[in-house]
């Protein structure tokens, strides 16, 4: 029995997802539907955990590395997929975007060679999806692994690079992450320059609200020099 497009959407819309069994999706599923069914489909067999995983494999098998399955082998959350994934990665046969995604989840054990490799891509979109992996594994890194990893980035021409590696940093209150989001406060935009002074202002330590002050006397900026101070305002507010 043929089952159309609009059927499978009238199932998708009356029966909760966990619902279905994994090989219901495996037979439906077919290259000829639309992308953002098969999509649709990936999301669901993520949600199967080993079982959506095991029909994902069979799909894979029978119909290569399409980017929805690469997408529901990163949602099922398997070691498995993930062993996949990361040897698809180091391969680079297929575009390396949908698969750094496919392993947002396990950013905490993706090793650091990889990541590394990762965020030395030049797209936008791939730093974006490293630094994504990174806030998962940066409070496993030091102060000074974690500067190795986004030194490069922080002279990004683009600002959404700068302002997620940032905040990734702001989490930290080290003196060497101190002096490295100052830095981005003197030189920045004024977007980077704003979100640096912000980020200092919620590490909340001595040796930011020391860092703001100097950035008091030396910004040149009259709208950032008064966002320094209040940044220190905030400090004392709170403390």
């Amino acid at each position: 029995m043929i089952i159309t497009e609009n059927q499978i959407w009238d199932r998708f819309n009356t029966v909760k997802p966990i619902s279905i069994d994994a090989k219901w999706y495996e037979d439906i599923y077919s290259l000829e539907l639309s992308i953002q069914l098969r999509f649709a489909i990936g999301e669901r067999l993520g949600l199967l955990a080993d079982k959506g995983w095991e029909a994902t494999k069979s799909l894979i098998e029978k119909y290569g590395f399409q980017p929805e399955l690469i997408h529901a082998s990163g949602l099922c959350h398997q070691i498995e997929a993930y062993n996949v994934l990361l040897m698809l990665l180091r391969e680079g046969s297929i575009p390396k975007i949908n698969i750094v995604r496919a392993l947002s989840c396990w950013g905490a054990i993706i090793p650091t060679p990889d990541l590394i490799n990762i965020l030395k891509e030049k797209s936008i979109d791939m730093r974006l999806a490293g630094l994504n992996l990174l806030r998962f594994k940066s409070h496993l890194l030091n102060a000074t692994e974690i500067l190795k990893l986004v030194e490069d980035l922080l002279d990004d021409f683009r600002e959404e690079v700068v302002i997620e590696v940032i905040k990734i940093l702001q989490r930290r209150d080290e003196t060497k992450i101190i002096k490295c989001i100052s830095q981005v406060a003197m030189n920045g935009t004024d977007q980077t320059v704003e979100t640096a002074l912000i980020a200092l202002g919620s590490i909340g330590t001595e040796e930011s609200v020391i860092a703001l002050s100097s950035l008091c006397r030396h910004l040149t900026n009259r709208s950032h020099r008064k966002m320094a101070y209040k940044q220190i305002s905030h400090q004392y507010q709170y403390s």
